[in-house]
């Protein structure tokens, strides 16, 4: 029992994300009804919908939704899957209207993985928050309730109840506000009471309980599930056995009539075995639990359940008195090391009373230990997770607090005391959250002034740029027009669109870099006298995609054709070289080589090109740690050949 109830509550949450398009709330309402087969047909159909039309969003939220179908079908790699299809694609896409609301969908989809098929709760609670992030910039309030909810029961199963008890009050008070229909108060209530239940402060979940008992009959197959394997729970641990064992009996009717709900049978099956053995019925309790280990072994392998299972079959041996049996379980399959804390506790208890029982005092004792140790531990853990939750509890339900009719003074006075202490600590976790919230808001704020004002800055540079390179192309392309030579002007008119695209660009991949610059040079590198060579090496490895800042390199060239190649004299071969090198594991290289050289007053002019560039290197080294550099050797020499060599040193992984 202590490890069952934890692993379910929210397994089936991902299905309540609000859809925009009608097809998804369609496919959504199928699942509600039991339709599984159905409603995976319909979201193939919502697929080739999606190819026909070319609306990549609507694929997206399609490929999502098979997510979904296939964690109703509880097909754990079919859900990573889909969801992580969708995540990467829409990771990689620009802001959109409906973008934020399908990440978040899809986040919530490999949330629920983690939580229901890995037990992994660190991974559950990323993914999670990443939905609420999501939620809260798309601006759909409605969905917020859900949001916080499935982050507060990932908080839960990480054990951090306190924050998970916030964002439940925050949940509810959201969906308060919002005068939202009973459906989705459901899982609110249950997450809410399983928290109470785990800190063990029955008052409380007992109040919590009853809210979801009273809606039971509104609920569909799942959340019955849920609430009732919830409630259950909260009666084991106070000891009710005979109140949660006609609460799982209820549940255990309940899912004969459900289609494709063996993993649920399954499950609530060890759970009253669980409570047969704690009120001698063992043999009926290992019949269960045999067929139950088959399942959880064969049919849907989970080392942490089987774990839980053979320490309940420990007890049962230890029951029948056959400690033998219980000591061979206890060697040959030792604790998963994925239980929680109270797991952990279950099954130190039973290896007390097996050792206890077979004769071995020593290592019961050693055993007992151990257990008092991590015992002292939870206790005191929940005592402080109390106490920080205590604010939202005053918060959402003061009449918790409310003096009952005929209490003596001193009863009054603690309630009193007990009050003012909760309104303290509310004033202060709100003057904190306040404090947060605007530091992160003005955070936001500056992130976003700063990406404007370099953009505008680049957009400026870009269009220092342009006229200059429309000018030099074109006066060659008149000049080769007065001397009868061929005209490139329809390359021109190409090689100029292209630029106006780049130019929008402060990063782009460095292939596309080098092939705008070889049509440059097709375009002004044939004068029609002068012998010509142009040379590009890449050397092996090196991943021609990697980021290199944009029209840099055409700069650098037409640099050579401008102040280089004008003062060779006629009839010499012009040679150029671009040439990409790694310097070491994380450096590259970019050089181009001409066979001439600016003279030394040109170089401390500089032109409007360099400038340009100096300025981009400038920009960059601004948002980098990595730092780009860039220099020319008027002296350089390439395999015995004199010339001018410009270099950009750079990183492999630059950013904008």
């Amino acid at each position: 029992m202590p490890l069952m109830m934890a692993l379910l509550f929210s397994c089936r949450e991902a299905k309540k994300v609000t859809a925009a398009p009608s097809e998804i709330a369609d496919i959504t309402d199928t699942l509600r009804n039991g339709n599984i087969e159905k409603a995976i047909s319909m979201t193939e159909d919502l697929k080739r919908a999606a190819v026909e039309r070319g609306d990549s969003s609507l694929w997206s939220e399609a490929m999502v939704q098979q997510g979904v179908n296939s964690y109703y079908q509880g097909n754990p790699p079919g859900v990573l899957a889909s969801a992580d299809s969708a995540i990467n694609w829409l990771e990689r896409q620009k802001r959109y209207p409906t973008r934020a609301r399908i990440l978040a969908k899809a986040y919530q989809t490999k949330g629920a993985f983690y939580d229901q098929y890995q037990f992994n709760a660190d991974s559950s609670a990323l993914y999670f928050r990443k939905a609420v992030e999501q939620v809260e910039q798309s601006g759909i309030s409605p969905d917020l309730p859900q949001a916080y909810a499935n982050y507060a029961n990932a908080l839960r199963m990480g054990a951090a109840l306190d924050s998970a008890a916030v964002y439940y009050h925050r949940a509810i008070t959201t969906a308060d506000s919002l005068e939202m229909e009973t459906i989705h108060y459901i899982p609110l209530y249950n997450g809410i009471a399983s928290v109470f239940t785990d800190m063990r402060d029955f008052n409380n979940s007992n109040i919590w309980w009853s809210k979801s008992m009273e809606i039971l009959e509104t609920m569909d197959q799942f959340d019955k599930f849920n609430t009732l394997t919830g409630y259950g729970n909260d009666l084991y641990y106070k000891t009710d056995y005979s109140g949660a064992e006609q609460v799982f009996t209820r549940l255990r009717k309940m899912l004969d009539s459900v289609p494709g709900a063996e993993w649920e049978t399954m499950f609530t099956d060890v759970n009253i075995a669980d409570i047969y053995i704690r009120c001698g019925r063992t043999k009926e309790a290992e019949e269960m639990l045999d067929k139950a280990a088959k399942y959880f072994t064969d049919e849907q392998p989970n080392p942490t359940v089987m774990s839980y299972i053979q320490t309940l079959c420990m007890r049962a041996a230890t029951n029948t008195g056959d400690y033998t049996r219980g000591l061979e379980i206890a060697d040959k399959y030792p604790e998963a090391d994925s239980l929680r804390l109270e797991q952990h506790l279950a099954r130190l208890k039973a290896l007390e009373d097996l050792y206890s029982n077979s004769g071995n005092h020593k290592l019961a004792y050693i055993t007992r230990c151990r257990y008092d140790h991590l015992n002292d531990s939870l206790r005191s853990y929940r005592m402080g997770q109390q106490i920080s939750a205590l604010n939202a509890v005053y918060q959402r339900d003061r009449r918790i607090l409310n003096l009952e009719a005929g209490n003596t003074k001193q009863q009054a006075h603690i309630y009193k005391l007990t009050a003012a202490i909760a309104i303290s600590l509310a004033v202060i976790v709100v003057l904190m959250l306040l404090y947060v919230a605007r530091r992160i808001q003005l955070g936001k704020r500056e992130t976003r002034m700063m990406n404007k004002i370099i953009s505008l800055r680049q957009e400026n540079l870009r269009n220092r740029v342009t006229p200059h390179f429309i000018y030099n192309a074109l006066n060659h392309e008149l000049h080769n027009e007065k001397k009868g030579k061929p005209s490139h002007l329809d390359s021109l008119v190409d090689l100029i669109r292209k630029q106006q695209i780049v130019a929008s660009e402060i990063l782009i991949p460095f292939s596309e870099e080098l092939k705008f610059t070889d049509d440059y040079i097709r375009v002004i590198g044939d004068n029609g006298r002068d012998p010509f060579v142009y040379d590009y090496n890449i050397e092996p490895g090196i991943d021609p995609g990697f980021a290199f800042p944009s029209m840099t390199l055409q700069i650098l060239v037409e640099n050579a054709f401008k102040h280089g190649f004008t003062s060779l004299p006629p009839e010499t071969e012009r040679r150029l070289v671009i040439n990409v090198k790694r310097k070491d594991e994380e450096t590259i290289t970019v050089s181009v080589f001409n066979n001439c050289g600016p003279s030394p007053t040109e170089m401390e002019k500089g032109g409007t090109g360099l400038r340009v560039l100096l300025e981009t290197i400038r920009l960059i080294n601004e948002h980098n740690r990595q730092q780009t550099f860039f220099n020319i050797d008027t002296k350089a020499d390439l395999n015995g050949i004199q010339g001018c060599k410009a270099t950009i040193t750079l990183p492999d992984n630059l950013k904008p």
